[in-house]
């Protein structure tokens, strides 16, 4: 990370971005380092920093083309997470005089600018929609720099950190902010979009998803089930508890038509599922947290107020499908290496899931 040395609110704000995740081994230093920059300590605590300096012939910089949407200077404070397929620098934007302004994603190749479009596109889309159950950022601009994808948006600022539970009324909202279709999974377009997506596959030797998903289809094609949208990446990192309704920002991934319910498995089991090679954790949260939560979801939407086991265990190993085929594909990407071995992974769930599916048919017979 780095923040701006502009003016002290602008460094201490870039620091603070409460979310339901947050613990207070992971909150507690980032809170008391933008207290210490906002009381001006910046310079006695950081004193190395960089000092850029443009040339008079050189391409506009970013901050020259968001001073130019904005109409006036900005401060810029640059994050960069983890090694991903989608990782790309988003940028905290305050003015001169530190108010801060919101957050700009830069795209940066095919598959970032892409995402970059999408959650543009998303957050016009359901900006008319009602904000009953969860409020998400306003599209401050949206437009192109040097060739890439730039969005900026509205900060979502909490005025007090919350702890809360599965904020299900919001996955529920969220389910139903596209048209939903109660219908069997073969013939479905969730099916067909997932047949499209992997289509390539079929010719990338040792690849296992299509048959997977064969597989799936021969035992689960008759099952009918709800259809619609979900989030995307739903999880306590992406949203904030508040006094009223959740706050909820990455809309990137958001998509529909998919198996009810996902959002809410994504919700409690993707943290675990990211512990390669634990097959009892994986069975454990699946089988346990994220089967009760998408019943409770169902529930709530009044979509499935009493789903039969095998639809439960349709949508969790159709969140299975979806999700790796997700990493699958962003994993073909030239910046795919750091998802390829967490898509084998998700090969690997889906195989144990439908494999325990039929001995649990086979008990009860």
């Amino acid at each position: 990370m780095l923040v701006s040395a502009g003016h002290r609110s602008a460094a201490a704000d870039a620091l603070v971005r409460p979310s339901a995740g947050d613990t207070f081994r992971t909150a507690a230093p980032r809170q008391l380092l933008s207290a210490i920059l906002a009381a001006g300590l910046g310079p006695f605590t950081m004193p190395y920093g960089l000092t850029l300096h443009k040339s008079a012939d050189a391409p506009d910089s970013i901050a020259d083309y968001l001073a130019g949407v904005l109409g006036h200077p900005v401060l810029l404070s640059l994050t960069v997470g983890s090694a991903r397929a989608n990782r790309k620098p988003i940028l905290n934007v305050h003015s001169p005089s530190g108010a801060e302004v919101g957050f700009a994603k830069i795209g940066l190749n095919a598959l970032t600018n892409q995402l970059v479009n999408r959650e543009s596109v998303v957050l016009d889309q359901l900006a008319g929609a009602t904000r009953e159950a969860f409020t998400l950022p306003r599209t401050l601009h949206a437009g192109s720099w040097r060739g890439n994808s730039v969005l900026l948006m509205s900060a979502l600022r909490p005025d007090k950190r919350r702890q809360g539970s599965i904020p299900h009324e919001a996955a529920a909202a969220i389910m139903q902010s596209a048209p939903v279709d109660h219908s069997p999974i073969a013939g479905s377009p969730w099916l067909a979009m997932l047949e499209q997506q992997l289509a390539p596959l079929h010719t990338v030797p040792g690849n296992r998803l299509p048959a997977l998903l064969d597989h799936y289809l021969q035992v689960f094609g008759d099952v009918e089930i709800p259809f619609g949208a979900w989030h995307g990446d739903f999880g306590p990192w992406n949203l904030a508890h508040t006094a009223s309704v959740p706050m909820i920002w990455d809309w990137e991934r958001y998509s529909d038509p998919v198996p009810a319910g996902i959002d809410v498995v994504h919700y409690t089991a993707h943290q675990k599922l990211r512990l390669r090679g634990d097959h009892t954790a994986a069975r454990s949260t699946l089988e346990g947290v994220s089967t009760d939560a998408v019943a409770k979801n169902l529930a709530k939407s009044a979509l499935l107020v009493h789903p039969h086991p095998q639809q439960i265990r349709a949508i969790l190993i159709g969140y299975l499908l979806t999700i790796a085929t997700r990493f699958t594909v962003d994993g073909l990407s030239p910046e795919g290496a750091p998802v390829r071995a967490l898509a084998d992974w998700h090969h690997d769930l889906i195989e144990d899931q439908l494999q325990r599916n039929s001995l649990l048919g086979r008990q009860k017979k």
